[in-house]
């Protein structure tokens, strides 16, 4: 897919062919290897783009799983999943993130450019067919998908999936006009709390996402509020792309490369002290570079 707020419409036909990663599985799990000797990573999430295009998709987990790693995650937009759910489980991945911006056809169509709505949701239920925890990532855009808000937690709510809300990044083609499509995580409460009465849990430390119970359930969901309530200050991730780069933040324009000092078997200690030079302090400020060639 090639949703209209990572990707604008004249660069929405070629993106396949265009984001051809560099790596080789084998690679990737050599700098995977040389992060978790030196971080002993307890989680690895593998994102996109769109993970499941990549063909190797199902021995890369199966490597990492070997190297020790088992907390497995993996975000995709389900598309695939119907036919790799079962593999994807036998392979080691733990927990699944699907985005999935509007349950009503044409409001998905328009945020996707894709009439694949049916093809996803199918992707879901094989996916709680396997017995996966899942999580729902919807992007939430001003005058676009916002009446999909209470669907999609009725959604979550029937099928006992968490939905997480997102505010509009500071990325890519909207780095400089996302105020005209951001819709705050206060906007998104008072459409919530017009259907149904919440409680506000604590947030946990390097949580990416504020959670809300709605009253008289166990039912939770979250709003990711990078905009208006930043948690770069306690942030604890690093991002490995496609070409073997490092990034502390996705607000950071250059990557910092490692694949050759691995291959070298040099000490890469400098460079992952430049990657976490690069996290914010405080409030995350985006950058033009497309979340495509990042990782969403």
């Amino acid at each position: 897919m090639a949703c209209t707020y990572c990707v604008p419409e004249d660069d929405a036909d070629g993106i396949r062919s265009q984001l051809k990663p560099s790596l080789t599985a084998g690679d990737m799990v050599k700098i995977i290897k040389a992060l978790h000797q030196e971080l002993k990573l307890e989680k690895i999430r593998i994102t996109g783009g769109e993970p499941l295009m990549y063909p190797n998709i199902v021995h890369l987990i199966k490597e990492i799983k070997l190297l020790g790693i088992n907390d497995i995650a993996l975000t995709t937009n389900a598309y695939y999943l119907e036919n790799l759910a079962s593999r994807l489980k036998q392979a080691g991945v733990k927990s699944i993130n699907i985005s999935i911006d509007a349950l009503d056809k044409e409001i998905f169509k328009k945020m996707t450019r894709k009439d694949m709505l049916a093809q996803t949701l199918k992707g879901i239920y094989a996916a709680i067919h396997e017995g996966f925890p899942i999580k729902i990532n919807a992007v939430i855009l001003k005058h676009v998908n916002s009446s999909q808000i209470i669907p999609l937690i009725k959604f979550g709510i029937q099928h006992q999936i968490p939905v997480r809300f997102l505010e509009l990044m500071k990325m890519g083609y909207l780095h400089h006009n996302y105020q005209d499509y951001s819709f705050s995580q206060a906007e998104i409460l008072e459409e919530v709390n017009q259907e149904f009465s919440t409680h506000r849990k604590l947030r946990k430390i390097s949580a990416t996402a504020n959670y809300w119970e709605i009253d008289k359930t166990n039912y939770k969901f979250g709003i990711i509020a990078n905009e208006t309530e930043p948690f770069c200050s306690d942030c604890d991730r690093l991002r490995l792309d496609s070409y073997g780069k490092l990034y502390g933040c996705i607000s950071a324009i250059k990557g910092i490369s490692v694949l050759q000092k691995i291959k070298n078997k040099e000490n890469i200690e400098p460079e992952l002290s430049l990657a976490l030079k690069q996290k914010q302090p405080i409030r995350f400020i985006g950058n033009e570079m497309s979340m495509r060639h990042i990782g969403g």
